[in-house]
C-alpha cells in the first residue's frame, strides 16, 4: 500500500515523543511491505495521483485547505489535542472547550475519515468531551511504542526519585514543585527544563536517549503529575518498564490503560505489539 504520512516534522531527523512514535510505526509499516513518504509542510503533494492512503500525524502546520480536499482515504493518528485546542498539551477541558475555535471547521473533517487512532482511553475520553459526535466513529486506542528491549530492570542500585520534563508548566510544574517541597528529604532528579525549584531538586538540562534507560534504573521512583490530561507521556512507560515505582495522577494517560495496573508483564505485552496493532488496523479501513 501507498501511504502518504503528513508530519510537522520529520521523525528521521528530530527527537521528540510524537516523532520517536512515528519513527516506530513507519519502521514496522516497511517491514511490512508498505511504500511510505513523509510529507512535510512547505511540499504540494497531489495525493490523488500516488497514495492508496494519507495518515495524518501532527500536522499542525499544514493549511486546512489540504484536509478539506482529500480524495483518498484518510486516518488521523493523534498526537496531543490539536486542532480540539489550538494550545494543544494545554487544553484545559472547560465548557467553552466544545465550542472553541478552531476546532468547528475541522468537524467535518475528522467525520470524513476513515479512522481516528487516540494513544489512551483518557486520550479519546478528553477529545468526546469537546468533539462528542465522534463517540461512534471509528477508532482505535494504540499505546505509544516502547521497546521492553530498550527499557528494562538493569538490577542496579536505586536511590531517590527521578522527573523528566516536569519543571514546565502543562507538565505540572507546581504539583512537582509541591511534591518536591512536601518530600524534603527525597532526593530528585529532574531531567529537562525548569527554574525556581526546591533545593532537593538537582536538574539535569538533557540526556541522550540511550541514556534514559540507565539514569531510570538508578533512581526508585518516577514522578509525573500533570495539571492537564496527557495522551499518554511514554516517559512513563519508559520509567515503568525499567523498574521504577510510578508516582502518578488521572491525568496521565498512559496509566489510563488497564494494563499498567495488572503488573510488568501485561505492559510489556501491551507497548510490544504496539505497532503490529496500528497496522492491523490501519490496513482494515482499506
Amino acid at each position: 500500500m501507498k501511504i502518504a504520512w503528513c508530519q510537522d516534522l520529520s521523525p528521521f531527523t528530530e527527537l521528540g515523543g510524537a516523532q520517536l512514535t512515528d519513527k516506530a510505526h513507519i519502521i514496522a509499516g516497511i517491514k511490512r511491505g508498505h511504500d511510505i513518504e513523509i510529507i512535510l509542510p512547505g511540499t504540494q503533494p497531489v495525493f490523488d495521483e500516488w497514495a492508496d492512503l494519507i495518515v495524518v500525524s501532527n500536522a499542525t502546520m499544514f493549511p486546512i485547505a489540504m484536509f478539506q480536499n482529500f480524495t483518498k482515504p484518510y486516518v488521523f493518528f493523534i498526537h496531543d489535542y490539536w486542532p480540539a485546542c489550538r494550545y494543544r498539551l494545554f487544553y484545559p477541558m472547560l465548557e467553552k472547550c466544545r465550542t472553541c475555535y478552531p476546532s468547528q471547521n475541522w468537524r467535518p473533517i475528522f467525520q470524513k475519515s476513515k479512522l481516528i487512532i487516540w494513544l489512551s482511553p483518557l486520550h479519546r475520553e478528553s477529545w468526546l468531551f469537546s468533539f462528542s459526535e465522534l463517540e461512534k466513529h471509528a477508532y482505535a486506542l494504540i499505546p505509544s511504542p516502547v521497546s521492553p528491549d530498550e527499557f528494562y530492570d538493569m538490577k542496579l542500585e536505586r536511590k531517590g526519585v527521578i522527573a523528566v520534563d516536569s519543571g514546565v508548566d502543562f507538565k505540572g510544574k507546581e504539583r512537582f514543585v509541591e511534591w518536591c517541597v512536601e518530600h524534603p528529604d527525597m532526593p530528585v532528579t529532574l531531567v529537562g527544563e525548569g527554574s525556581e525549584l526546591p533545593p532537593n531538586v538537582t536538574r539535569i538540562e538533557h540526556v541522550p536517549y540511550t541514556k534514559m534507560n540507565e539514569l531510570y534504573n538508578r533512581h526508585q521512583v518516577f514522578i509525573h503529575l500533570p495539571v492537564n490530561p496527557m495522551p499518554f507521556d511514554r516517559t512513563v512507560a519508559e520509567a515503568s518498564l525499567a523498574g521504577c515505582h510510578i508516582v502518578g495522577n488521572k491525568l496521565v494517560g498512559a496509566l489510563s490503560w488497564p494494563e499498567f495496573s495488572q503488573g510488568q508483564e501485561q505492559v510489556k505485552a501491551l507497548l510490544r505489539t504496539s505497532s503490529n496493532t496500528f497496522w492491523d488496523k490501519v490496513e482494515g479501513v482499506t
